[in-house]
């Protein structure tokens, strides 16, 4: 589909699918803008969302989703940089219903399926990450149902658990806190305390560390809506954020797990992340993230930003070559944020372009 079918379509639709038409336009634009401040080559990672839009269109469904969809993909084919497209054994997992595969015929069968709905309504080449044979999905689907039960269990946990808790704790207590005057005890703030509270699940597909987050929030947002708690200390010291990732990984009302090809991909598509992984010349690909999820798109934006902090200096004769490492460390790091800097302003430039014709094709129409 064209631009000028899109267009068409576009303007079918009532105000308000119109103007979510708009919004997830924006959203995927942001994704990309923010991930090319890394270095390529660059991997455009589909939410499962993104699939089901391209399963409906297939079906001969158009709706505000699949057009945003296919008009960044217009953006993408534009801009300078190789693109591939990359699915996670996750989204093949949740493709299937959240169920493994079970014999080689349903696996090519269920394969080619998803390869041909991508590639033929986006008009790129598919790649999967280590599912592309039966005995890859087979084994990765099965760890990732192992990690959906622990997770849910963990989750059905929290929701029966007391988590009163009280803030002010002598020092050494095994919680990070904020240390007060008289020095006779620490402050441990609602996410210090889900820091030390939290526990490792024993997760096998997923990356432990990378999907702490998500739990340390689901038990900072409970210690904070604690009613025992006391609420001075919650007001003052407690997290300013919406608990954005406690929406993206949930339960239903009905005890289904939502969420987990947003855990993957919020993992390996976290820029932040990324950044630091490609220091000092590190050969690590970037993961682009893709999804019109409303939630993962917010946590994706809030994991996209970069920083730097000067290096801590040593004054002492015997630390100077360390610290000369240090600052050529960073002084590398510096660079890599002007070279992205120079590919976000040529990727927007490249969206505000399209954005301008979209909007003067829309008022010709």
């Amino acid at each position: 589909m064209n631009i000028d079918e899109i267009i068409k379509h576009a303007e079918n639709l009532k105000p308000k699918s119109r103007n979510r038409f708009l919004e997830n336009f924006l959203t995927l634009i942001n994704q990309i803008e923010s991930s090319v401040m890394l270095r390529g080559p660059y991997r455009l990672v589909l939410d499962s969302n993104i699939i089901m839009r391209l399963e409906e269109y297939r079906d001969g469904k158009i709706n505000e989703g699949i057009l945003s969809i296919l008009l960044a993909f217009i953006l993408i084919k534009r801009l300078p940089y190789h693109i591939d497209l990359v699915i996670r054994p996750s989204v093949f997992y949740e493709y299937l219903r959240l169920t493994n595969v079970t014999s080689n015929r349903e696996h090519w069968k269920k394969f080619k399926e998803l390869k041909s709905i991508t590639e033929d309504e986006l008009g790129s080449i598919l790649f999967f990450d280590g599912i592309e044979t039966y005995s890859g999905a087979e084994y990765y689907l099965n760890l990732i149902q192992k990690d959906a039960d622990k997770i849910a269990e963990r989750l059905r946990s929290y929701a029966e658990r007391d988590w009163q808790f009280n803030f002010f704790q002598p020092p050494g207590c095994g919680f990070a806190g904020i240390p007060e005057r008289n020095g006779e005890f620490i402050i441990v703030t609602p996410f210090f305390a889900a820091q030390g509270l939290y526990e490792k699940i024993g997760l096998e597909y997923f990356d432990e560390h990378r999907a702490s987050r998500f739990f340390i929030e689901h038990i900072e947002k409970n210690i904070t809506e604690c009613k025992a708690n006391n609420p001075h200390v919650i007001e003052r010291y407690g997290s300013d954020r919406s608990f954005i990732l406690t929406k993206v990984l949930k339960l239903t009302a009905k005890g289904s797990l939502e969420g987990l090809a947003d855990v993957d991909i919020l993992s390996i598509c976290n820029v932040q992340t990324q950044f630091i992984s490609q220091s000092h010349g590190r050969y690590a690909p970037a993961s682009i993230g893709l999804s019109i999820d409303t939630n993962l798109a917010k946590a994706l934006k809030f994991y996209s930003s970069i920083r730097l902090t000067s290096p801590k200096i040593g004054g002492e004769e015997e630390n100077q070559e360390e610290n000369m490492a240090k600052m050529d460390a960073f002084f590398h790091d510096q660079s890599r944020i002007r070279e992205g800097e120079d590919r976000f302003r040529l990727t927007i430039q490249s969206s505000q372009e399209l954005l301008k014709e979209l909007a003067a094709k829309m008022r010709a129409e």
